[in-house]
């Protein structure tokens, strides 16, 4: 039996000796300081993998570990710019007339004639500017992952590779909204959240940065592969992948409000799992090298890759105004009314006083697959855009050398 086994341990100790600007109005509010750092934040990751010839024709892998790391420095970075005391907001409209009746000096250009009582709301405004801060029991997120695979020669050379990996994720990061108070439900089902803050504070203030409560999502990927090498200078590879990834979050930007609104739902401070952003369902792909001689000592090299993918999923939402959620970008995701009898389903007219076409709506809803969810709301990334293909085609030409 030729096997072999391979043991490690990853260690993760971070350190840190700085801390955001201390803003006391974070005690006051939620009960906790700003002051949070990665300080002693630590993990310990076991792996493990094995490598099995079973025989000339057949080799098995696979290996289990718990992984972490790879998240963007700057979700912590939010805590120390926006502390809500180095940085703070105050808006006017400068076409001349002010948003809260302030006079302008001069001609009321930005900048050059800024209203004394912006200086003096500036100046009086310690500790009042939007606020990010770290849970004080933040973990790392962290991933196991399990994965099995497989390559067999079959008879002429002809390559086949088989991987299974699975991820289960933990502790994912993801942002929820402190200033944000659920004050009834909606008759679908989804939380009604009160339009101001509980602290009178505006709701796009103040942000955790801190760790999915319960399942964070997983991933399974499945991977196959044919691939040969022939005597006339062609070799090529044939591939498939399939992909199911889920999460609660995708976490798709830098600063934390945008973090928080980037996505689809119907619950905004939870979300629930659902399909990734990143998923890409099935994708096949091909590449071929072929090289010649057609100048004698000079290697000619054509280089075709093609790729043909399922679309990117994504959601069907409806316009924000109705659930007190800030997310001003209409990610509220639809309600599918079972018919013009629904009691949830009211009809109006358009911005120009038309009735609502109905018959084209209801059309639209079993077109798209949107009535298998009639009664409910239609989940997060449940759909995808249409296949796609790409080819690439390249061409290398070996040259006669100038120098040695």
């Amino acid at each position: 039996m030729d096997i072999t086994f391979t043991y490690g341990l990853r260690y993760d100790w971070y350190t840190s000796d700085d801390y955001p600007v201390n803003n006391p109005l974070t005690q006051e509010l939620y009960g906790f300081s700003n002051q949070q750092n990665m300080d002693g934040q630590d993990l310990l990751q076991p792996r493990f993998g094995f490598n099995w010839f079973v025989n000339p024709e057949l080799e098995v892998r696979g290996g289990v570990g718990l992984y972490s790391g790879g998240n963007p420095n700057v979700w912590i970075s939010n805590n120390y710019s926006n502390n809500g005391v180095t940085q703070y907001e105050a808006f006017r409209d400068f076409s001349g007339e002010s948003l809260f009746d302030v006079p302008h000096t001069g001609d009321g250009n930005p900048i050059f004639d800024v209203p004394q009582e912006m200086y003096d709301e500036v100046a009086n405004a310690s500790g009042q500017g939007p606020i990010n801060t770290m849970d004080p029991n933040f973990e790392l997120p962290k991933e196991w992952k399990y994965a099995l695979g497989a390559t067999y020669t079959l008879p002429d050379d002809y390559i086949l590779m088989a991987d299974f990996l699975y991820t289960d994720k933990k502790d994912a990061a993801i942002i929820y909204n402190l200033g944000l108070e659920t004050v009834d439900t909606a008759p679908d089902g989804r939380p009604i959240f009160d339009e101001m803050s509980t602290d009178g504070r505006d709701q796009g203030d103040d942000f955790l940065l801190t760790n999915v409560d319960g399942d964070s999502g997983s991933q399974t990927t499945v991977s196959l592969a044919l691939s040969k090498s022939h005597d006339f200078g062609l070799d090529w590879t044939f591939g498939y992948a399939y992909n199911k990834a889920e999460d609660v979050n995708p976490m798709t930007s830098s600063v934390s409000f945008s973090n928080y609104t980037n996505l689809a739902t119907a619950n905004a401070q939870n979300p629930g799992v659902a399909t990734s952003n990143y998923e890409i369902p099935h994708r096949f792909t091909f590449k071929a090298n072929y090289t010649k001689e057609f100048f004698d000592g000079y290697n000619t090299v054509v280089t075709l890759f093609g790729t043909r993918n399922k679309g990117r999923p994504f959601s069907y939402t409806m316009t924000d105004g109705a659930f007190g959620d800030i997310a001003y970008q209409g990610r509220s995701l639809l309600y599918v009314p079972t018919g013009l009898d629904d009691p949830n389903f009211a009809i109006g007219t358009d911005g120009d006083g038309n009735p609502f076409e109905t018959g084209a709506f209801f059309d639209f809803l079993e077109e798209s697959g949107l009535s298998k969810y009639a009664g409910g709301i239609a989940p997060r990334n449940e759909f995808n855009s249409k296949w796609w293909t790409k080819v690439d085609l390249r061409v290398e030409q070996e040259l006669p050398g100038f120098m040695d």
